[in-house]
């Protein structure tokens, strides 16, 4: 496996199963980070709900996989010889999640059993759903459906299929 090629080029065409392999690496050095070295620093993802600290991490975690997240999903996207603009498409929920909070439109502090929370607004719950809907969209198109058989404009099939 070509490790290098996978997460930093966006030549070529990638299958499912790299895919697939991409998310669990990144679910798992997700996990690291927020279970494993940020309580290390004194974060904890259970007491930080009210923090502005856990949408700033939240932005630098999403910043540090953006890169190699994209060209994942550039060369599904090729493989399944699909727009490009779908990468935009599928960075959205993301993108309007991280600036919604940051600008603080869509969660608000609500003092809930004397704890403060954060919670949807109106608008937090529409990018929400929008999210849901969105991801559906991706896990279906990115990690369910067969990529072209055979060669594309892309290039050569990644299964050699013929």
């Amino acid at each position: 496996m070509d490790w290098k090629w996978l997460f930093f080029s966006f030549e070529g065409r990638a299958n499912r199963a790299k895919w697939w392999l991409s998310i669990l690496i990144f679910i798992i050095l997700s996990a690291l980070i927020w279970l494993v070295i940020l309580p290390i620093f004194g974060y904890s993802i259970w007491n930080m709900q009210t923090d502005t600290t856990a949408t700033l991490l939240s932005v630098v975690i999403t910043l540090i996989f953006a890169y190699p997240a994209t060209a994942v999903m550039v060369k599904r996207v090729k493989d399944r010889d699909r727009p490009m603009w779908l990468v935009a498409v599928f960075w959205a929920p993301t993108v309007l999640t991280l600036l919604g909070q940051l600008l603080g439109v869509t969660v608000t502090t609500q003092d809930i059993g004397g704890q403060p929370v954060m919670v949807p607004t109106t608008l937090g719950w529409v990018v929400n759903l929008a999210t849901l809907v969105i991801g559906i969209w991706a896990i279906i198109e990115l990690g369910c459906l067969r990529g072209t058989a055979g060669p594309n404009q892309h290039g050569p099939d990644p299964l050699g299929r013929a």
